[in-house]
């Protein structure tokens, strides 16, 4: 297959070099990692020529001429989507989406490198290069599966990310959403996107199970929804919660709303096409929901001056929902069933951030004389 021609404002220049408004970059061919070249297009050029020379071997080349086939990261990707992700039955449908997704970037940013290539410094610089925060350990991770499935092939002998740092100190800086940051966008928000944020703020859901919840998940007196995330691997993600008088209104309400629809959060699609894309119709995606909240997010001043990588997102609802929840006495093990965790530790996570949460302590009943007295008594 003949390799796909070049932009015009990138003729001319070495393989791997790329101008962009006078600014040269050259993309690494075995990493896929970009290094800034500088304005000056002679010494870009040069450079890209030593570079080239050192880092593309031919092997392609030989292995066309040769008749051998090549296996290539892309070719590993592709057979290990087929043969580990989507013929394990024991992967929700969100995992297996989510490793494609990632598999199909790792393909888009360095699919050509032949696993021959791919070694432990090659993970490091590719990994270093292109995900930073928590998208570093998600990536390494599928890396890892990657390697281990062609190691099953006999492609390669080794896994080269094992001794990669399995994380980069990675810390959140999304911020928590405030109780008025919550009521300024559930203002500006469509009735349909209000119906969503309660259900998040009152029953704890996250955008997949707000986007899931139906009319027929309520029976004897309690609403049944499953956590998404967890359902694989834990009892606790089933949970069926008990139907209060807030939650009977926000029923009530939704069911108002058109067009007549089985899920509870549902609107009218803008476009036609959108009306055949899902179970229903009617239905709203998690995606959906996000980008509305976002969209809704950024148009209220006071979020605009907020760093992009801080903004407080549509899941910020449910960390605030717990957190009222414990100011309101709520116990933290009753909130940690809430919300379908099985350890206490992730829903302790979920309730930090928002303020300075106080330890409720008993008061000392002894007055100084007997605390005195019973110091001096023998052990």
């Amino acid at each position: 297959m003949a390799p796909r021609p070049r932009k015009r404002k990138n003729k001319g220049l070495e393989p791997n070099l790329y101008e962009s408004n006078g600014y040269y970059t050259y993309r690494r061919p075995d990493t896929g990692t970009r290094h800034g070249m500088g304005r000056d297009k002679a010494k870009a050029q040069d450079a890209a020529r030593v570079l080239n020379s050192r880092l593309m071997r031919g092997a392609d080349l030989v292995a066309d001429v040769m008749g051998e086939s090549k296996n290539t990261l892309e070719k590993a990707i592709t057979a290990w989507i087929t043969e580990w992700v989507n013929a394990d039955p024991k992967l929700s449908e969100w995992t297996k989406k989510a490793k494609y997704g990632r598999g199909q970037r790792i393909i888009k940013d360095t699919g050509k490198t032949v696993l021959e290539n791919c070694s432990t410094r090659w993970c490091a610089e590719y990994l270093d290069g292109n995900h930073f925060g928590s998208a570093y350990v998600q990536y390494r991770a599928v890396l890892s599966q990657i390697f281990q499935f062609a190691q099953t092939k006999g492609w390669i002998n080794r896994n080269p990310v094992e001794p990669t740092r399995s994380s980069n100190h990675y810390e959140k800086l999304r911020r928590r959403l405030t109780v008025e940051q919550f009521k300024s966008i559930y203002v500006l928000a469509p009735e349909w996107m209000q119906i969503a944020m309660e259900l998040a703020l009152i029953c704890l859901f996250g955008r997949a199970e707000v986007s899931a919840a139906r009319y027929d998940h309520i029976r004897d007196g309690r609403m049944h929804y499953i956590r998404e995330k967890t359902k694989d691997r834990s009892k606790t993600a089933y949970v069926a919660i008990e139907m209060t008088p807030s939650m009977d209104d926000l029923v009530r309400r939704s069911r108002l709303l058109a067009p007549v629809s089985p899920f509870i959060v549902h609107r009218m699609p803008s476009r036609t096409q959108d009306r055949f894309a899902h179970e229903h119709w009617s239905r709203v995606t998690g995606d959906y929901i996000t980008r509305e909240f976002a969209r809704i997010r950024d148009s209220l001043p006071q979020m605009r001056v907020i760093p992009a990588n801080q903004k407080p997102t549509f899941h910020e609802i449910r960390a605030l929902g717990s957190r009222l929840l414990e100011l309101k006495g709520t116990n933290v093990e009753d909130i940690q069933v809430l919300m379908g965790h099985a350890d206490e530790n992730m829903t302790q996570y979920y309730l930090d951030g928002h303020d300075t949460r106080w330890q409720q302590a008993k008061g000392n009943p002894y007055n100084l004389e007997a605390l005195l007295n019973i110091s001096q008594q023998p052990l």
